[in-house]
């Protein structure tokens, strides 16, 4: 008598395959889509952050500055509010002529961002790991070239 062998056959092998194959032709662009999705997802909440920050820091200064630095007159104001460093123009955070001092990128946490100044009135913080990471950003201008109020844009086509 021979013993019995239990096993797959060829065709239930391949089957499989095939089966593993066409779930996947379907699965990879899901995630390649959320990859996208999520870049997306932090240059919203960058922005969102940067918006915020704005608003705190502008409401700190008239509420605990006692010049005039924090109004609609005042284009360009260095002060300490609360022990900490700032450059406010017409009351609003400076978007810097240096990186990591008192202007806005110093104010935010911008992980998995790079930061650069474009020009005098703006800083542009960068997705590197983007498709094209110069359209996946957000860029702050300040207020001192857009009279009394700040302007956050974002990029989202290169992510």
């Amino acid at each position: 008598m021979r013993p019995s062998q239990r096993g797959f056959t060829l065709v239930e092998l391949v089957c499989c395959i095939v089966v593993l194959g066409v779930l996947s032709a379907f699965a990879v662009p899901r995630f390649i889509s959320m990859d996208k999705q999520a870049r997306i997802a932090t240059v919203q909440a960058l922005a969102a952050a940067l918006n915020s920050t704005a608003y705190q820091v502008r409401a700190l200064c008239l509420t605990t500055v006692s010049t005039s630095g924090c109004d609609a007159g005042s284009s360009s104001w260095q002060g300490t509010i609360n022990n900490k460093n700032y450059w406010l123009n017409y009351g609003w955070p400076d978007s810097g002529d240096e990186l990591a001092t008192r202007q806005i990128d110093a104010m935010v946490d911008y992980s998995g961002f790079r930061a650069y100044l474009v020009g005098p009135p703006s800083t542009r913080f960068v997705r590197d790991d983007a498709a094209t990471p110069d359209r996946c950003s957000v860029t702050y201008y300040d207020a001192y070239y857009l009279p009394q109020h700040y302007q956050v844009v974002t990029d989202t086509t290169g992510c």
